[in-house]
């Protein structure tokens, strides 16, 4: 026997050999260590290398079964290093020469348990007989194993727990054929060390190890799965190598594949895929169904698993796998995910949940649990199959049934046979007009339903599948009994609930007529959380739950019960459960949370409902959970007026107890008509005062026991002078003005402006008559005529009538605020239609010394950009009217420009705007609180009762009343309205399909964005990430235009599916027509530029660095050989009168829809006598079809509350998912 040293040195020379290289071992020959220390058998040695200091070499031989090192030096190839070869060689030289004290080391143990057979036939071990063999806790794999030793005839290995080191070993004698399996422990049977190390041997080497020709038939699979069995050898493209570590194969040579690759299929007879739409094109052939493994006929296990589908795509036939936590992303990448995702998931929590307690010892949370989950498979996968599994054979169809999912109802039935002393109870289940003891081979109980005769019946509720869970424990039972009044009490009426009960074992019941029936409904409180509803039949004294087994006793001796009257119970159940949709899947005891019970006063209106029915009502005055004031509410409302607004007194009392008015604002908010009093009760409104005075609560600011409302609130004047009886003064002056405001065909007609040259339409007349009610009543107004229509024309008409009526021989000038792009547009007007009006242009570098000589003048011009620099001398002078032309410009309340024309001074102000909502209806905010202060209230208020409502829950009530409050002070006509002679428009999208170049550039920079965006906002939130986002989403617009713009510094090359396609319509179109061409990419015009200067067609251009904008436009409208106008959206959608071109182009899609609406009216206006044709071009299956989306929903938000007269600069979260695919 060898001795402990000898022992050592065979054990460092075999870790030498199997895990040192060839060429190490050799270069470790010219290296000499040192033993540094040896701390109870830690060694650590020094061995000098190339660098000054020496390498630290660790040396851990404590357990020699698991030999460790480690060696500080950057050494990262296979296996160790020279250095700890060298080190290892002179730990052996050491023991051998008795130079080292070793402290008690790990030894080789006494296999103490009980050997193993394991059983094989010729080395191959029969995994369907192992599984036979019983070993003690299958399921304790907490510590690792480690195979320390390996041949051909013998693995060994150590298993470690928190006390123990156990060493195994499974040896194969080839003279006897014994595979023999031993553990060190003391256990007299199996133990689970010895299923851990069979578990880990299967893994590591398979089960055909110890054949003599184990690497043949290794070679043989491995080639066989890669396909290239017949054509190429293992040894030409792999290596082989089998250590304690297991068997690893790695290729000698990457990316070999065969004529078969589905590379090359994609362009045989599956390139049709290319041009189908995405559900035409079948993209797996793989599907998921729910498994059920059967032994002893009963359910052993429950397990998702994928199959290969068959022709029908409907069915799984081969390649059956289990899925399990390990395999989840490969099972998820051979299946659509979309179809089978979810599944996937559920099937898994089903296991676990099914796993996570034995058969035999069902919970009823773990019941519930399973019924809830296999209910949303099928609900979610109606077609779902499930597959009988028989256990211990192969895991192939042949071994498998298909079950389908049946609708039809299964009825538990107890059968109760008199057997003195003892009554016998018989648990049978009635299935498809047959009935089975709960326990025959016929049937399967799950916990979630039964599988018969090749179709799966799912349970309804838990009580029944709980119920036959338990009898499934005791399918007959024999009850010891003192009478029948003793059984029916504890065992017949507790059973009947669920189980049909079988009298005819005992003696023939007979059947009384019909008693009469009253419906009841219980009310309770179910741990505070929810508010449980059950409804109940009662019968003479018994209360049975609707639709149950239950019987009705007339006499319990004899056994006698009344008939139930099916047809009322069945109709009484089926109208509760349309009470609400979660009732659907309930049944007997329904119930809500506290908050879906009480939102919209569900709860209330049900009750009511129920009472008119005459059902009775028990349990409400005690509930916990709800506090109600049943008290009828009692109002009283007074009017008084304020300066610039009046207040609305409302006392609202529910039998002495009040309600504040910011509850009941909050409750309107979220459109319930329950509020919290002061007790802390709840009240109940009534849905036709809320109705009646909601508006008043979103329109007007609640201080105290007061509604304070604006004077400008005119649409709410009609109402109250009507309900009035002693009207206030003030609101008879209101609703006069009202009165007038509503009807502009009653409004005081005024003849055109003596000095205006200019012949105003019909739809003119009236602006400029609605322009001169407002100014007389002094309320500010916006025109919000369409693009084209003369809103410029009405505004200067209405400032020359303004200067012919002035009597008191003093004037205070107009100041006409504009963006710079419509300066000379202005100026031009001016001078063509009112020439006498005397206009100072307040704009140039030069302009303060122009100060002076602002109150000489009839109209003053400036810019937005000016007067933010210069409203310190603005603010000195009085003007007349402060006009905003464009005024979506100060859309935002928190700019610069809003605050600078806030604080103007003037007589009145006008706003014009084809465009008031670009974004969102907040645009409106700081446009009409400029014209009419006061009219909205705080930013928070508006924030909160409107934009909210409008733009995230598109709440139609709100939106009508803001359309309303607006409509007095907002005038628009459109140009199908009021220009019927003006030719037809057609808006026409060009899709244009990327090239392969253009989209890979386009690929490859939105999956860098959306990778960066999901880091940057899960970091920061969404707020703070809007820079990032829009800076991923120009990029990504402007490769859509052209891979030219992608980068600055890196060439992508020119490739642009648009820029092609656009130039192809312009050479077609130029001969014949004049063209307008759109960018925001002033990057992109310069691409048109060159192109258009190869094609040789003569263009003219405006972005906002030209100068000269009138003579670029004059040379436009009226040289004939100019065919082609390029304008940069921002600088030219505006303000431009371009009426000879009859074709648009807009090259890329803007957030904002009503930006691209302005830039096709450049063209089609008053003297557009052609047909306009507006393209908008779009690449497909980019984010600019996403934008399109955003556009329409802008546009719905919109057309919503800016009427006519008879919607990105942020983002939240599900719009950056939509546009980046998240």
């Amino acid at each position: 026997m060898l001795s402990q040293h000898e022992l050592i040195t065979d054990k460092l020379r075999q870790f030498i050999n199997e895990n040192g290289k060839f060429e190490v071992i050799k270069r470790s020959y010219s290296y000499y260590p040192s033993l540094i220390s040896n701390n109870d058998n830690v060694l650590l040695f020094e061995c000098s290398g190339s660098q000054i200091e020496p390498y630290d070499v660790l040396i851990d031989i404590r357990n020699y079964y698991n030999i460790k090192s480690s060696c500080d030096c950057p050494y990262n190839g296979p296996g160790i290093c020279k250095h700890q070869v060298a080190s290892f060689s002179k730990l052996v030289e050491l023991v051998e020469d008795e130079d080292v004290d070793l402290n008690r080391i790990i030894e080789k143990k006494t296999f103490i348990s009980p050997t193993t057979a394991i059983p094989h036939e010729n080395g191959i071990i029969d995994v369907d007989e192992l599984n036979k063999i019983d070993f003690s806790s299958r399921t304790n794999y907490y510590s690792p194993l480690t195979f320390i030793s390996i041949n051909k005839n013998r693995i060994e290995g150590v298993y470690q727990d928190y006390r123990n080191d156990y060493q195994l070993s499974m040896t194969f004698n080839r003279s006897n054929e014994l595979l023999a399996l031993k553990c060190s422990c003391k256990s007299a049977t199996n133990c689970s060390h010895k299923m851990i190390f069979l578990k880990d041997f299967f893994k590591k080497f398979g089960k055909d190890y110890f054949t003599e020709n184990f690497e043949e038939r290794f070679k043989q699979r491995t080639m066989e799965a890669s396909k290239f069995d017949g054509l190429l050898d293992f040894d030409d493209i792999f290596e082989m190598e089998i250590s304690t570590n297991g068997v690893k194969v790695t290729e000698k040579i990457n990316n070999i594949v065969g004529t078969d690759d589905s590379l090359f299929g994609l362009f045989k007879e599956n390139r049709k895929n290319f041009y189908l739409p995405d559900n035409a094109i079948d993209n797996t052939g793989f599907g998921v169904a729910i498994g059920l493994e059967v032994a002893k006929n009963s359910i052993s296990n429950i397990f998702p698993f994928i199959g290969k589908l068959d022709k029908s795509k409907t069915r799984l036939n081969t390649k059956f796998k289990v899925i399990t936590d390990y395999n989840f992303s490969e099972s998820l990448s051979r299946v659509d995910k979309t179809l089978y995702k979810d599944l996937i998931l559920k099937g898994i929590q089903l296991a676990e949940v099914f796993g996570s307690q034995r058969y035999k010892d069902h919970s009823l949370e773990n019941v519930k649990k399973q019924i809830k989950i296999f209910t949303s498979i099928i609900e979610s996968n109606p077609e779902q199959v499930i597959y009988l599994y028989k256990g211990h054979k192969s895991f192939v169809k042949k071994h498998t049934t298909e079950l389908t999912i049946s609708e039809d109802e299964i009825t538990p039935v107890l059968k109760i046979i008199d057997k003195k002393p003892f009554y016998q109870l018989d648990f049978k289940v009635k299935i498809d007009n047959h009935t089975y003891g709960v326990s025959s081979s016929k049937i399967l109980i799950a916990p979630f339903g039964i599988a018969f005769n090749e179709s799966f019946y799912p349970f309804k509720n838990s009580e029944v599948a709980y119920s036959l869970l338990k009898a499934l424990e005791k399918p007959q039972m024999n009850v010891v009994h003192k009478g029948i009044d003793e059984l029916m009490s504890n065992v017949i009426d507790p059973l009947s609930r669920v189980f049909e009960i079988d009298f005819s074992g005992i003696k023939p019941s007979k059947n009384q007529d019909e008693a009469e029936i009253e419906k009841h409904v219980y009310l309770s409180d179910e741990d505070g959380e929810y508010v449980v509803l059950q409804p109940l039949v009662q019968y003479g004294e018994t209360l049975v739950s609707p639709g149950s087994k239950e019987k009705v006793w007339e006499d319990k001796d004899t056994l006698t019960f009344k008939d139930r009257d099916e047809e009322i119970e069945n109709e009484f159940l089926a109208d509760f459960k349309k009470l609400h949709p979660l009732f659907e899947r309930q049944s007997n005891y329904f119930y809500l949370t506290v908050e879906d019970a009480l939102e919209s006063m569900w709860l209330m209106e049900v009750l009511d409902k129920l009472k008119t029915k005459k059902i009775r009502i028990f349990g409400l005055n005690d509930l916990k959970s709800i506090r109600y004031n049943l008290n009828k509410p009692s109002f009283s409302i007074g009017l008084s007026s304020g300066t610039d607004w009046f207040d609305m007194d409302i006392k609202i009392d529910f039998g002495g107890q009040t309600a504040d008015l910011k509850q009941i604002q909050k409750s309107i908010i979220k459109q319930t008509n329950y509020v919290e009093l002061k007790d802390g009760s709840i009240g109940i409104l009534p849905k036709e005062w809320i109705e009646k005075y909601k508006k008043y609560f979103k329109l007007g600011n609640v201080k105290k026991d007061k509604i304070e409302i604006s004077n400008f609130q005119f649409n709410i004047i009609d109402e109250l002078y009507e309900e009035e009886t002693n009207t206030p003064k003030f609101l008879e002056e209101l609703y006069e003005k009202k009165k007038r405001l509503s009807n502009l065909k009653e409004l005081k007609a005024i003849p055109k402006p003596k000095g205006i040259k200019a012949t105003l339409r019909d739809y003119q007349h009236e602006g400029l008559n609605w322009l001169v009610f407002l100014d007389e009543n002094k309320l500010g107004g916006c025109l919000a005529d369409d693009m084209g229509l003369g809103k410029t024309l009405q505004t200067i008409a209405f400032m020359q009538y303004l200067k012919n009526t002035n009597t008191k021989g003093t004037s205070l000038p107009h100041l006409v605020v504009a963006p710079t792009s419509l300066m000379f547009n202005w100026l031009a007007e001016l001078e063509k239609f009112a020439p006498k009006l005397k206009v100072l242009s307040f704009i140039g570098p030069n302009r303060h010394e122009l100060i002076s000589e602002i109150p000489k003048h009839d109209v003053v011009l400036t810019t937005y950009g000016s007067i933010i620099k210069d409203v310190e001398s603005h603010i000195k002078i009085e003007y007349n009217y402060v006009i905003l032309d464009e005024s979506q410009a100060i859309k935002n309340p928190q700019s610069q420009r809003f605050k600078a024309v806030r604080l103007l001074k003037s007589k009145n102000r006008l706003a014009l705007t084809g465009t008031p909502i670009e974004n969102n209806t907040f645009d409106l905010y700081s446009q009409f609180s400029f014209l009419n202060p006061g009219i909205f209230g705080s930013i928070k208020h508006f924030k909160s009762t409107f934009s909210e409502a409008i733009d995230k829950d598109q709440d139609e009530y709100t939106s009508d009343l803001l359309a309303r409050m607006i409509n007095p002070f907002l005038l628009r006509r459109t140009k199908t309205q009021v220009a019927k002679e003006l030719p037809t428009k057609t808006e026409v999208v060009i899709y244009c399909e990327m090239g392969k170049a253009q989209r890979k550039v386009y690929d490859h920079f939105k999956e860098y964005f959306r990778q960066k965006l999901q880091e940057q906002i899960a970091e920061d939130g969404i707020n703070k990430s809007q820079m990032y986002i829009l800076q991923g989403l120009t990029k990504l617009r402007q490769i859509c235009n052209s891979t030219a713009l992608a980068d600055k510094e890196k060439d992508y090359g020119n490739e642009s599916a648009k820029l092609d396609e656009l130039v192809r319509h312009l050479t077609e179109k130029v001969n014949n027509h004049k063209i307008l061409v759109f960018s925001q990419f002033v990057g992109m015009l310069h691409l048109v530029k060159e192109r258009l200067e190869q094609e040789g067609i003569l263009f003219e251009y405006l972005d906002g660095k030209t100068q000269n904008r009138e003579q670029r436009v004059n040379n436009f409208q009226n040289n004939d050989k100019i065919r082609v106008f390029l304008i940069s959206l921002k600088a030219g959608g505006t303000g431009l009168n371009l009426t000879e071109a009859d074709y648009v182009y807009l090259i890329d899609p803007w957030w904002n829809p009503a930006v691209e609406s302005q830039a096709i009216d450049r063209c089609y206006r008053i003297g557009q006598d052609k047909k306009v044709m507006a393209y908008r071009m779009i690449c497909k299956d980019t984010i600019e079809e996403k934008i399109v989306q955003l556009q329409d929903k802008k546009k719905t938000v919109a057309a919503d509350v800016i009427r006519v007269d008879k919607e990105k600069k942020s983002f939240n979260k599900s719009d950056v998912e939509l546009l980046f695919g998240m």
